[in-house]
Protein backbone atom coordinates (compact mmCIF):
# COMPACT_ATOMS: atom_id res chain seq x y z
CA UNK A 1 0.00 0.00 0.00
CA UNK A 2 1.36 3.40 -0.97
CA UNK A 3 1.71 5.88 1.89
CA UNK A 4 1.47 9.60 1.08
CA UNK A 5 2.97 12.32 3.25
CA UNK A 6 0.86 15.34 4.18
CA UNK A 7 1.81 18.75 2.77
CA UNK A 8 1.14 21.66 5.12
CA UNK A 9 0.53 25.06 3.57
CA UNK A 10 0.19 27.91 6.04
CA UNK A 11 -2.09 30.64 4.70
CA UNK A 12 -5.21 32.41 6.01
CA UNK A 13 -8.25 31.29 8.13
CA UNK A 14 -11.67 31.48 9.86
CA UNK A 15 -13.33 29.83 12.91
CA UNK A 16 -16.89 28.90 13.60
CA UNK A 17 -18.69 26.46 15.87
CA UNK A 18 -22.14 27.94 16.34
CA UNK A 19 -23.00 28.04 12.63
CA UNK A 20 -21.34 24.76 11.69
CA UNK A 21 -22.18 21.07 12.04
CA UNK A 22 -20.02 20.08 15.04
CA UNK A 23 -17.19 22.18 13.66
CA UNK A 24 -17.62 21.12 10.03
CA UNK A 25 -18.18 24.08 7.69
CA UNK A 26 -19.03 22.21 4.47
CA UNK A 27 -21.66 19.67 3.57
CA UNK A 28 -20.65 16.57 1.57
CA UNK A 29 -16.88 17.13 1.82
CA UNK A 30 -16.31 13.81 0.03
CA UNK A 31 -18.50 14.67 -2.99
CA UNK A 32 -20.59 11.56 -2.37
CA UNK A 33 -24.07 13.03 -2.86
CA UNK A 34 -25.25 13.21 -6.48
CA UNK A 35 -28.71 14.14 -7.76
CA UNK A 36 -29.52 13.31 -11.39
CA UNK A 37 -25.88 13.46 -12.42
CA UNK A 38 -25.10 16.65 -10.48
CA UNK A 39 -23.67 17.32 -7.04
CA UNK A 40 -26.47 17.80 -4.50
CA UNK A 41 -24.66 20.00 -1.98
CA UNK A 42 -22.42 21.91 -4.40
CA UNK A 43 -23.33 24.41 -7.13
CA UNK A 44 -21.71 24.25 -10.56
CA UNK A 45 -20.82 27.89 -11.20
CA UNK A 46 -19.45 27.29 -14.70
CA UNK A 47 -18.31 24.39 -16.86
CA UNK A 48 -19.36 20.83 -16.04
CA UNK A 49 -18.46 18.06 -13.61
CA UNK A 50 -18.44 14.26 -13.68
CA UNK A 51 -18.55 11.63 -10.95
CA UNK A 52 -15.43 9.48 -11.36
CA UNK A 53 -13.46 6.88 -9.34
CA UNK A 54 -10.49 8.07 -7.28
CA UNK A 55 -7.43 6.06 -6.22
CA UNK A 56 -9.97 3.59 -4.88
CA UNK A 57 -12.33 2.35 -7.61
CA UNK A 58 -15.11 2.13 -5.01
CA UNK A 59 -14.59 5.69 -3.76
CA UNK A 60 -15.83 8.39 -6.12
CA UNK A 61 -14.85 12.02 -6.45
CA UNK A 62 -15.65 14.95 -8.74
CA UNK A 63 -13.79 15.68 -11.95
CA UNK A 64 -13.68 19.32 -13.01
CA UNK A 65 -14.18 19.03 -16.76
CA UNK A 66 -13.02 21.46 -19.42
CA UNK A 67 -10.63 24.38 -19.15
CA UNK A 68 -12.76 26.74 -17.03
CA UNK A 69 -14.86 25.00 -14.38
CA UNK A 70 -15.90 25.99 -10.86
CA UNK A 71 -18.07 24.54 -8.12
CA UNK A 72 -19.02 26.32 -4.91
CA UNK A 73 -20.85 25.98 -1.63
CA UNK A 74 -22.21 28.73 0.62
CA UNK A 75 -21.52 28.10 4.30
CA UNK A 76 -22.96 29.88 7.36
CA UNK A 77 -19.53 29.90 9.02
CA UNK A 78 -18.80 33.39 10.38
CA UNK A 79 -16.46 35.34 12.62
CA UNK A 80 -18.50 35.04 15.81
CA UNK A 81 -16.82 31.72 16.65
CA UNK A 82 -13.22 32.61 15.94
CA UNK A 83 -10.82 32.96 13.06
CA UNK A 84 -9.06 29.66 12.30
CA UNK A 85 -10.16 27.07 9.70
CA UNK A 86 -8.40 23.89 8.66
CA UNK A 87 -8.88 22.48 5.16
CA UNK A 88 -8.04 18.85 4.38
CA UNK A 89 -7.91 18.22 0.65
CA UNK A 90 -7.17 15.14 -1.45
CA UNK A 91 -6.94 15.62 -5.21
CA UNK A 92 -5.30 14.41 -8.42
CA UNK A 93 -4.14 17.52 -10.27
CA UNK A 94 -2.03 17.44 -13.48
CA UNK A 95 0.88 19.79 -14.11
CA UNK A 96 -1.09 21.58 -16.82
CA UNK A 97 -4.13 22.22 -14.66
CA UNK A 98 -4.50 25.06 -12.17
CA UNK A 99 -6.93 24.51 -9.29
CA UNK A 100 -7.69 27.29 -6.80
CA UNK A 101 -9.62 27.34 -3.55
CA UNK A 102 -11.34 30.73 -3.51
CA UNK A 103 -12.80 32.48 -0.49
CA UNK A 104 -15.85 34.75 -0.92
CA UNK A 105 -16.70 36.32 2.43
CA UNK A 106 -20.38 37.28 2.82
CA UNK A 107 -21.15 35.19 -0.29
CA UNK A 108 -21.55 38.41 -2.27
CA UNK A 109 -19.73 37.20 -5.38
CA UNK A 110 -16.41 38.92 -4.66
CA UNK A 111 -13.37 36.65 -4.30
CA UNK A 112 -11.45 37.93 -1.27
CA UNK A 113 -8.61 35.42 -1.25
CA UNK A 114 -7.25 32.58 -3.38
CA UNK A 115 -5.17 29.60 -2.31
CA UNK A 116 -3.57 27.55 -5.08
CA UNK A 117 -4.03 23.78 -4.78
CA UNK A 118 -0.65 22.16 -5.49
CA UNK A 119 -0.13 19.60 -8.25
CA UNK A 120 -0.43 16.17 -6.68
CA UNK A 121 -1.47 12.57 -7.20
CA UNK A 122 -3.82 11.88 -4.28
CA UNK A 123 -1.38 13.34 -1.74
CA UNK A 124 -3.29 14.74 1.27
CA UNK A 125 -2.83 18.51 1.62
CA UNK A 126 -3.72 20.60 4.68
CA UNK A 127 -4.33 24.34 4.61
CA UNK A 128 -4.47 26.39 7.80
CA UNK A 129 -6.38 29.57 6.93
CA UNK A 130 -6.99 32.55 9.20
CA UNK A 131 -9.46 35.32 8.37
CA UNK A 132 -9.46 38.63 10.23
CA UNK A 133 -12.15 41.20 10.91
CA UNK A 134 -15.89 40.68 11.24
CA UNK A 135 -17.81 38.75 8.59
CA UNK A 136 -20.93 36.63 8.14
CA UNK A 137 -20.96 33.58 5.89
CA UNK A 138 -18.41 32.33 3.37
CA UNK A 139 -18.75 30.91 -0.13
CA UNK A 140 -16.02 28.40 -0.89
CA UNK A 141 -15.22 27.90 -4.56
CA UNK A 142 -13.06 25.27 -6.25
CA UNK A 143 -12.03 26.62 -9.66
CA UNK A 144 -10.02 24.86 -12.36
CA UNK A 145 -8.24 26.46 -15.35
CA UNK A 146 -6.28 24.73 -18.08
CA UNK A 147 -6.68 21.56 -20.12
CA UNK A 148 -5.16 19.20 -17.55
CA UNK A 149 -6.90 16.52 -15.52
CA UNK A 150 -8.24 17.54 -12.07
CA UNK A 151 -10.24 15.29 -9.74
CA UNK A 152 -11.05 16.22 -6.14
CA UNK A 153 -11.82 13.39 -3.73
CA UNK A 154 -12.18 15.44 -0.53
CA UNK A 155 -12.41 19.04 0.63
CA UNK A 156 -13.10 19.16 4.34
CA UNK A 157 -13.32 22.49 6.16
CA UNK A 158 -13.42 22.38 9.93
CA UNK A 159 -13.13 24.86 12.74
CA UNK A 160 -9.83 24.64 14.57
CA UNK A 161 -8.61 25.83 17.93
CA UNK A 162 -7.29 29.41 17.72
CA UNK A 163 -3.92 28.16 18.96
CA UNK A 164 -3.42 26.38 15.62
CA UNK A 165 -3.28 29.78 13.90
CA UNK A 166 -1.23 31.42 16.66
CA UNK A 167 1.83 33.19 15.38
CA UNK A 168 0.47 33.80 11.92
CA UNK A 169 -0.98 37.13 10.84
CA UNK A 170 -4.42 37.02 9.20
CA UNK A 171 -3.97 36.54 5.49
CA UNK A 172 -6.99 38.61 4.59
CA UNK A 173 -9.63 40.71 6.23
CA UNK A 174 -12.90 40.86 4.25
CA UNK A 175 -14.04 44.41 3.63
CA UNK A 176 -16.18 46.21 2.70
CA UNK A 177 -19.25 44.37 3.91
CA UNK A 178 -22.50 44.44 1.87
CA UNK A 179 -25.88 45.59 3.20
CA UNK A 180 -27.01 43.13 5.86
CA UNK A 181 -23.47 41.88 6.44
CA UNK A 182 -21.75 41.83 9.81
CA UNK A 183 -19.47 44.77 10.49
CA UNK A 184 -17.24 46.05 13.26
CA UNK A 185 -13.52 46.24 14.06
CA UNK A 186 -11.55 45.55 10.90
CA UNK A 187 -14.59 45.38 8.63
CA UNK A 188 -16.14 48.50 7.15
CA UNK A 189 -19.34 48.90 5.16
CA UNK A 190 -19.58 49.64 1.46
CA UNK A 191 -20.12 53.11 0.05
CA UNK A 192 -23.13 54.89 1.49
CA UNK A 193 -23.75 52.29 4.21
CA UNK A 194 -23.37 52.63 7.97
CA UNK A 195 -22.44 50.07 10.61
CA UNK A 196 -25.26 50.00 13.19
CA UNK A 197 -27.39 47.67 15.23
CA UNK A 198 -30.22 46.42 13.00
CA UNK A 199 -33.77 47.60 13.56
CA UNK A 200 -34.87 44.00 13.01
CA UNK A 201 -32.52 41.25 14.22
CA UNK A 202 -32.29 38.57 11.57
CA UNK A 203 -29.35 36.28 10.77
CA UNK A 204 -26.40 38.29 12.05
CA UNK A 205 -25.79 38.73 15.76
CA UNK A 206 -24.44 42.22 16.34
CA UNK A 207 -23.97 45.24 14.13
CA UNK A 208 -24.71 45.09 10.40
CA UNK A 209 -24.32 47.40 7.43
CA UNK A 210 -27.45 49.48 6.83
CA UNK A 211 -28.34 51.89 4.07
CA UNK A 212 -30.33 54.20 6.34
CA UNK A 213 -31.20 54.66 10.00
CA UNK A 214 -34.69 53.42 10.79
CA UNK A 215 -36.61 55.37 13.41
CA UNK A 216 -34.44 58.47 13.02
CA UNK A 217 -37.03 61.08 12.12
CA UNK A 218 -35.56 63.64 9.76
CA UNK A 219 -32.14 61.96 9.70
CA UNK A 220 -32.71 58.59 8.06
CA UNK A 221 -30.79 59.62 4.96
CA UNK A 222 -33.70 58.88 2.61
CA UNK A 223 -35.03 61.25 0.00
CA UNK A 224 -38.45 62.69 -0.67
CA UNK A 225 -41.11 60.03 -1.08
CA UNK A 226 -38.94 57.46 0.67
CA UNK A 227 -38.72 55.93 4.13
CA UNK A 228 -36.13 53.77 5.82
CA UNK A 229 -37.41 50.21 5.62
CA UNK A 230 -36.68 46.65 4.57
CA UNK A 231 -35.46 45.78 1.09
CA UNK A 232 -35.46 42.47 -0.74
CA UNK A 233 -33.39 39.62 0.78
CA UNK A 234 -29.93 39.27 -0.75
CA UNK A 235 -28.50 36.10 0.78
CA UNK A 236 -29.33 33.55 3.51
CA UNK A 237 -26.13 34.53 5.36
CA UNK A 238 -27.02 38.24 5.44
CA UNK A 239 -29.71 40.16 7.27
CA UNK A 240 -32.57 41.46 5.15
CA UNK A 241 -31.17 44.86 4.10
CA UNK A 242 -32.31 48.04 5.78
CA UNK A 243 -32.45 50.66 3.04
CA UNK A 244 -34.51 53.50 1.59
CA UNK A 245 -37.74 52.25 0.02
CA UNK A 246 -40.67 54.04 -1.58
CA UNK A 247 -43.28 55.19 0.91
CA UNK A 248 -46.24 52.81 1.06
CA UNK A 249 -44.58 50.31 -1.28
CA UNK A 250 -45.09 47.22 0.87
CA UNK A 251 -48.26 45.20 0.55
CA UNK A 252 -50.32 43.58 3.27
CA UNK A 253 -48.23 40.75 4.74
CA UNK A 254 -44.80 42.01 3.73
CA UNK A 255 -42.20 42.60 6.48
CA UNK A 256 -41.69 46.17 7.66
CA UNK A 257 -39.90 48.35 10.18
CA UNK A 258 -42.33 51.26 10.36
CA UNK A 259 -45.78 52.37 9.27
CA UNK A 260 -44.48 54.47 6.37
CA UNK A 261 -43.40 51.41 4.36
CA UNK A 262 -46.89 49.93 4.23
CA UNK A 263 -49.64 50.73 1.74
CA UNK A 264 -52.04 50.35 4.67
CA UNK A 265 -50.01 52.80 6.78
CA UNK A 266 -49.85 50.22 9.59
CA UNK A 267 -46.87 48.05 10.54
CA UNK A 268 -47.72 45.66 13.39
CA UNK A 269 -45.05 43.44 14.94
CA UNK A 270 -42.92 43.53 11.81
CA UNK A 271 -45.58 42.99 9.14
CA UNK A 272 -47.76 45.35 7.10
CA UNK A 273 -51.25 44.99 8.58
CA UNK A 274 -54.74 46.47 8.63
CA UNK A 275 -54.87 46.96 12.40
CA UNK A 276 -52.52 47.54 15.28
CA UNK A 277 -52.36 48.33 18.96
CA UNK A 278 -55.45 50.50 18.68
CA UNK A 279 -57.48 47.44 17.69
CA UNK A 280 -60.34 47.30 15.20
CA UNK A 281 -63.30 48.83 16.99
CA UNK A 282 -66.89 47.57 16.88
CA UNK A 283 -66.02 44.59 19.05
CA UNK A 284 -63.64 43.10 16.50
CA UNK A 285 -60.30 41.55 17.42
CA UNK A 286 -56.98 42.43 15.81
CA UNK A 287 -55.07 39.15 15.40
CA UNK A 288 -52.62 37.28 13.19
CA UNK A 289 -54.00 36.58 9.74
CA UNK A 290 -51.68 33.66 9.06
CA UNK A 291 -51.24 30.64 11.31
CA UNK A 292 -47.98 29.50 9.72
CA UNK A 293 -44.58 30.07 11.31
CA UNK A 294 -42.84 33.36 10.64
CA UNK A 295 -44.18 36.88 10.45
CA UNK A 296 -47.87 37.51 9.80
CA UNK A 297 -50.08 40.50 9.03
CA UNK A 298 -52.56 41.48 11.70
CA UNK A 299 -56.14 41.86 10.46
CA UNK A 300 -59.55 42.35 12.04
CA UNK A 301 -61.39 39.15 12.99
CA UNK A 302 -59.30 36.85 10.78
CA UNK A 303 -60.99 33.72 9.45
CA UNK A 304 -64.56 34.86 10.16
CA UNK A 305 -65.61 35.69 6.61
CA UNK A 306 -66.60 39.26 7.45
CA UNK A 307 -64.71 41.15 4.70
CA UNK A 308 -66.72 42.09 1.63
CA UNK A 309 -65.67 42.54 -2.00
CA UNK A 310 -62.67 44.86 -2.39
CA UNK A 311 -61.75 44.86 1.30
CA UNK A 312 -58.26 43.69 2.35
CA UNK A 313 -57.73 40.07 3.40
CA UNK A 314 -54.92 37.73 4.38
CA UNK A 315 -56.65 34.41 3.61
CA UNK A 316 -59.72 33.07 1.81
CA UNK A 317 -61.49 32.54 5.14
CA UNK A 318 -61.45 36.30 5.80
CA UNK A 319 -63.90 36.97 2.96
CA UNK A 320 -67.66 36.49 2.77
CA UNK A 321 -67.05 35.17 -0.75
CA UNK A 322 -64.45 32.68 0.49
CA UNK A 323 -61.97 34.05 -2.05
CA UNK A 324 -59.01 36.32 -1.26
CA UNK A 325 -57.29 37.48 -4.44
CA UNK A 326 -53.55 38.17 -4.28
CA UNK A 327 -50.13 36.50 -4.36
CA UNK A 328 -49.41 33.41 -2.27
CA UNK A 329 -46.49 34.47 -0.11
CA UNK A 330 -43.64 32.00 0.35
CA UNK A 331 -41.44 32.86 3.33
CA UNK A 332 -38.75 31.53 5.63
CA UNK A 333 -39.20 31.11 9.37
CA UNK A 334 -37.72 34.58 9.90
CA UNK A 335 -40.36 36.11 7.60
CA UNK A 336 -38.15 36.89 4.59
CA UNK A 337 -39.56 36.12 1.14
CA UNK A 338 -38.23 33.01 -0.60
CA UNK A 339 -38.76 30.82 -3.64
CA UNK A 340 -37.11 27.67 -2.25
CA UNK A 341 -35.19 26.45 0.79
CA UNK A 342 -31.86 27.74 -0.57
CA UNK A 343 -33.11 31.30 -0.01
CA UNK A 344 -33.60 30.74 3.73
CA UNK A 345 -31.14 31.18 6.61
CA UNK A 346 -29.28 28.09 7.77
CA UNK A 347 -30.40 25.98 10.73
CA UNK A 348 -33.94 27.28 10.40
CA UNK A 349 -35.08 25.78 13.69
CA UNK A 350 -36.39 22.45 12.40
CA UNK A 351 -33.09 20.80 11.48
CA UNK A 352 -30.41 18.99 13.45
CA UNK A 353 -27.83 20.07 10.86
CA UNK A 354 -26.66 23.68 11.12
CA UNK A 355 -25.54 23.48 7.49
CA UNK A 356 -29.09 22.92 6.24
CA UNK A 357 -31.21 25.83 5.07
CA UNK A 358 -34.48 26.40 6.87
CA UNK A 359 -37.76 25.68 5.07
CA UNK A 360 -39.46 27.96 2.53
CA UNK A 361 -43.18 27.61 3.24
CA UNK A 362 -46.46 29.09 1.97
CA UNK A 363 -47.76 31.58 4.55
CA UNK A 364 -50.90 33.23 3.18
CA UNK A 365 -52.12 35.80 0.68
CA UNK A 366 -49.90 38.86 0.25
CA UNK A 367 -51.62 42.10 -0.75
CA UNK A 368 -54.96 40.33 -0.81
CA UNK A 369 -58.41 41.77 -1.43
CA UNK A 370 -61.73 39.92 -1.24
CA UNK A 371 -63.34 38.96 -4.52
Amino acid sequence: MRIHSTIFIIALGATQLGATDCGQALKDPGFDLWCDGQLCAWTVERGSVTQVPTWNAADYGVELDGSDTAISQLSPVDSTDGSCLEFDLIADVDDNAEVDLNFDAFGDGTIDYTQRVPTSSWAPVTFIVEVGGVWSGMRFELAKHGSGHAVVAQLEAKVDDPSVCAGFSPGFTPSPAPLGGACGPGTQCGSGATCAMPAVADVVTGAVCVGCLAGSAGSSGCGSGEVCGLGDPISPVLDVPTECVASGAHQLGEPCIGDGECASGICTLGACSTCGIDGCGSGQTCARGWTSAGSSPFVCDPGRGEQTSGEPCAADADCTSGSCIGTVRMQCLDGRACSNNADCPFDGGNSTDALDNGPCLPAGIQGGSCQ
